[in-house]
């Protein structure tokens, strides 16, 4: 197991409080409060300046959401986070793997010969 690797445990009812506020907290500033610029930034420029629909703020979370869709799609291949293990590999297997390709090798080198005095 990783060493750098942090268990967070939660005891009593301090802390389902303190996890209730710390998703509030994430739910408020990754959605609610985006909604809430989106709604109140359109209504003032489409809805005050231009005279056009005022929205509400299911129409400005339908907004939000395609906005977010639409980074999603455009970004998704730009940025990228791999995560993974490194397997330890023993002596013995590394030796395995090299005997192998050696062996794949000279068998090509073999079948190319073969082949060769084939077409003499």
């Amino acid at each position: 197991m990783n060493k750098n690797f942090k268990v967070v445990q939660i005891h009593g009812l301090s802390g389902i409080l303190i996890l209730g506020f710390v998703l509030t907290g994430l739910v408020c500033g990754f959605v609610i409060f985006p909604i809430w610029v989106i709604m109140n930034a359109w209504n003032a420029v489409a809805g005050d300046i231009l005279g056009g629909p005022f929205i509400n703020y299911f129409q400005a979370f339908l907004l939000w959401l395609a906005v977010a869709l639409m980074f999603y799609l455009v970004l998704k291949n730009s940025i990228s986070i791999k995560i993974q293990k490194e397997e330890c590999i023993d002596s013995r297997d590394i030796k395995d793997i090299v005997s192998e390709i050696k062996e794949e090798k000279d068998t090509e080198a073999e079948d190319i010969r073969e082949k060769e005095e084939t077409r003499r």
